[in-house]
Formats: C-alpha cells, sequence, structure tokens
C-alpha cells in the first residue's frame, strides 16, 4: 500500500553505456527468470536477504551467469559476500559499476571493487526509471538529495557505506524533481532516499525555498534536532512535506548516550511531535527495543508515550547489531551474539543476550508493544490526537494491524489467545 520504487538499480542503468541492454526485476512482485539470455546478473541487498542473495547467486552461476553483489550487506561483509558471488562492490557503486563493466567486457573481472577516490555528487545522474515497472509504485519518483549523515551512531550502518556527508546540487535536484515520471497522481508525490535530509541545514533551507513553487507533495527522513529550528519546520511544511521519518529510537535517554545518539533529546519529543503535526507534518518514527540500559518496563514505558504524543506510525524493532557495526563489535566481543543467521537480523529477533531481560522475553515484548501499538484503539487515539494527513497514516497503519493478526492467526491455534506477556507479566 505504500510500495516506494527502488533507487540503487534505476541510478546504477544511468550509468551503463546505451550500447547494453538493461532490464530490472524488482522481487517484491516479480519473478526472476533464471534461465533468462543476461550476460550479467547484479543484485543489491540488506542484510535480512543476504541469505537469499547467496541462494539465488548460487543458482544463477551454476546456469552460467556471471553474478555481481553490492549493497549494504556486502559492504560489511565483502570476504563474506565474495564467497558467492564473481564479484562484490564495497561502498558507493557510482564510479565503480562503470569500470566494473569495462572489466567484465575485458574478460578481466576483478574479485573485488572499493572506491579509491571520491565522487563529486553534481555527476549523478537522472536514474532510469523508465526500466521500472511503474504502476507497480504508489511512490514512484524516489530522490536521493544527500548521501551519509554527519552522525555516527553506534548501531547505524550508514557511516560504513557512505563515509562522508555529501549533498547535491540544488539546482539538480530540483531539476530532477522537475522532470518525475509517471502518472500525474506519482509525478506530484515524491520520496526524499535520504538518511539525514537536513544533515547540512543552510543547504536544506534552500532545497525547501526552491521546491515551494513546484507544488509537490513529499516525504522524507532526517533528524529529530530538526525540531530545534523551527524556522526549517515551516519551510518545509511550505515547500510541500507531510510526512518525515525520524529514529527517535528510544525514550530511554541512557540508552541513547550509550549508543551515541547524542543529538536526540527525550526532553524535546512532545513539543517537536506537536509542533511538527501544527506545521501538518506527519511523524513516522523508528523505535528500537532492548538496548542494553533498557529494563522490563521498556515496551509499555514506550507504547504509553508514543499514543499520548499523537505519533502517526511507527517502525518498532528489536535492537540489530549490524555486522562490523561498533554495536555488533561490541557484542561478538562479549560472547552475546547467539548466532549469525542474518535472516533474523531483521528487526523482529532477538540475536543477541540482551542485559536486563531475556532473549524471550525481549521477543515477546517487541510482539506485545507491535500488537498494541496496532490496534484499532491505539490507531483512533492517535490519529484523533495528530490530525495530519490520514490519507497516508491511516491505510498504513490498518495495513500493518491486518499483517499482525494475519501472522497470529497463523501461528497459533484456532481461539488461542497471542501469548505474549506471559514471559514478562509478572514483573510488570
Amino acid at each position: 500500500m505504500f510500495r516506494a520504487a527502488p533507487l540503487t538499480h534505476p541510478l546504477l542503468a544511468a550509468y551503463t553505456p546505451l550500447d547494453i541492454e538493461v532490464s530490472i526485476v524488482d522481487e517484491a512482485f516479480e519473478t526472476i527468470d533464471l534461465d533468462g539470455d543476461a550476460d550479467l546478473v547484479a543484485l543489491t541487498c540488506v542484510v535480512p536477504l543476504a541469505n537469499r542473495a547467496y541462494a539465488l547467486a548460487q543458482k544463477l552461476r551454476e546456469r552460467g551467469k556471471t553474478v555481481v553483489c553490492g549493497g549494504p550487506h556486502v559492504s560489511l561483509m565483502p570476504q563474506e559476500a565474495a564467497a558467492y558471488f564473481d564479484a562484490v562492490i564495497i561502498g558507493e557503486g557510482d564510479l565503480l559499476w562503470p569500470q566494473l563493466l569495462q572489466d567484465f567486457r575485458a574478460g578481466c573481472l576483478r574479485k573485488y571493487y572499493r572506491n579509491t577516490r571520491a565522487l563529486d555528487p553534481g555527476h549523478i545522474p537522472v536514474p532510469r526509471r523508465d526500466l521500472l515497472n511503474q504502476k507497480r509504485y504508489s511512490i514512484l519518483n524516489t530522490v536521493q538529495a544527500t548521501r551519509g549523515c554527519p552522525f555516527s551512531c553506534k548501531f547505524c550502518t550508514t557511516r560504513r557505506v557512505y563515509p562522508r556527508f555529501q549533498t547535491r546540487p540544488v539546482k539538480h535536484v530540483v531539476e530532477e524533481i522537475e522532470r518525475a515520471a509517471g502518472g500525474p497522481l506519482q509525478r506530484r508525490v515524491i520520496m526524499f532516499w535520504d538518511d539525514n535530509l537536513i544533515g547540512n541545514p543552510l543547504w536544506a533551507e534552500k532545497l525547501f525555498r526552491e521546491m515551494a513553487p513546484l507544488k509537490k507533495i513529499w516525504f522524507g527522513q532526517c533528524t529529530f534536532n530538526l525540531v530545534k529550528d523551527k524556522a526549517l519546520v515551516r519551510l518545509a511544511a511550505n515547500s510541500g512535506c507531510r510526512g518525515l521519518f525520524f529514529g527517535l529510537e528510544s525514550f530511554n535517554s541512557l540508552s541513547l548516550r550509550n549508543n551515541g545518539k547524542f543529538h536526540n533529546d527525550v526532553r524535546a519529543y512532545e513539543e517537536g511531535i506537536k509542533f511538527l503535526h501544527d506545521s501538518g507534518i506527519s511523524v513516522y518514527t523508528g523505535i528500537m527495543l532492548g538496548f542494553d540500559d533498557d529494563e522490563k518496563d521498556i515496551f509499555e514505558i514506550t507504547f504509553e508515550h508514543l499514543n499520548r504524543l499523537g505519533v502517526d506510525m511507527v517502525a518498532p524493532r528489536i535492537v540489530v547489531p549490524y555486522p562490523n557495526t561498533p554495536l555488533f563489535n561490541e557484542l561478538a566481543r562479549d560472547d552475546r551474539l547467539l548466532h549469525r543467521d542474518w535472516s533474523k537480523y531483521d528487526g523482529a529477533h532477538a540475536v543477541f543476550r540482551p542485559r536486563q531481560m531475556t532473549a524471550a522475553e525481549l521477543e515477546g515484548g517487541f510482539r506485545w508493544f507491535d500488537r498494541k501499538f496496532h490496534s484499532f484503539r491505539s490507531i483512533a487515539s492517535r490519529l484523533w490526537e495528530s490530525k495530519t494527513f490520514p490519507w497516508l497514516s491511516l491505510p498504513v497503519n490498518l495495513s500493518k494491524h491486518y499483517w499482525i493478526e494475519k501472522a497470529s492467526a497463523e501461528q497459533l491455534p484456532s481461539g488461542q489467545a497471542y501469548p505474549i506477556r506471559a514471559a514478562f507479566t509478572e514483573d510488570f
């Protein structure tokens, strides 16, 4: 219901010489033809889909295909990934993809491709959205205006993939938005595919001013310190911003501080969210549960705060120690990782031993929170408090409610209660 078009492959296609035929397959709704006539297959994957990418590569290589891969997981675990692919791209692929194609044509493909020089953001082309099945995406025009983030949180992978925070020329971003593809509604809605759109506030101010005349509706992601600059919030709203994703992560100040999230201040959450709502901007937030400083009451505390503040949408996750992040390395050093089955590093499974509860209690508390937050009562209460952009927030919340209930019904015998508080009820 809220599917945004991928950006990686359309951008790589824009870097590809015109005499090379390119097709893009999105496994979210398409089936890969393993016996197709492609000479070169390029995959990208995040951590929890690494096992899927490895298995797919094996099948393709058994059929004589040359298979290469990039993306977050490969950049984090290049040596592991190299065992499954003919070549791996580490980090940004803008400069490396053309070089890989040249080597492939010359028959001298290397195993590793790693950046040795910095990318000029002014040379990033417009992605080949024409190669996508455009009718499949409710948001077709995904745009990356910046890369990276100036902050370095302990659990985050961003600095490993994008070592520098960079901004594209505002003029180039505006021109790309003006050339938006698709039908009339698709052309009007923009999704910024940035980790931190306001990493440079002065640059963001200029972007928002120049976007205002375009009369677009847009969504994006940035850090919550945006609310310290009320003028910038107003400019964002005036330029068409109707929803922002923030990594609030926790209502536990100790958890934030001990994981390097110094730019988040729990005391600013209430006033900041209210100001965003008053400005017409919906608040979609990431929440992480199971930090070492989180006790067993963190699930109810987090629910009560988010419900009271009228947060429109939330993406709750159990803390994930992504490979080769400072958090992962610390847990590995302390022998607290339970396994390295990457498919379970999806935010729905406890893959490490928490400090203040068991792994089973963490998973149970997470499921209790997710189900209660997406109950009809909570949805109605929060959206009544928010009163911003319900045509987006309501369908997303109802969709999440449906999938939670469906998963519950499929996992349990008919009529059995959802057993998610049993492990720690006596502790509340």
